[in-house]
């Protein structure tokens, strides 16, 4: 289960992802926070991924989606506060993570 928690200031979305993001909450972020992206504009993406426990693929893809968008913007996206278990799994994704 993915509990996802955002905030918006101008044209900052700040996110808080606990749980898993495996292939059912993917979902979560290609429909409801992708598009938000879209509609609303949003420069930077910040998420907070210190309680995430677990990431498989579909979820980095998802990631990797909501990053395309954000590029296409001229935007950024910021991962912070990632275990070293799951920063080990996103080293290919050219994430970046602080």
């Amino acid at each position: 289960m993915l509990i996802l928690n955002i905030e918006t200031q101008r044209e900052n979305l700040y996110a808080r992802l606990e749980g898993k993001l495996t292939r059912k909450e993917t979902y979560q972020l290609e429909h409801y926070v992708i598009p938000y992206i879209k509609k609303n504009k949003i420069k930077n993406f910040i998420c907070d991924c210190k309680d995430l426990r677990k990431i498989d693929l579909e979820g980095k893809h998802a990631l990797l989606k909501t990053k395309v968008v954000l590029k296409k913007q001229k935007g950024t996206f910021l991962l912070c506060d990632v275990k070293e278990s799951i920063k080990k799994e996103l080293l290919g994704y050219r994430m970046r993570i602080q």
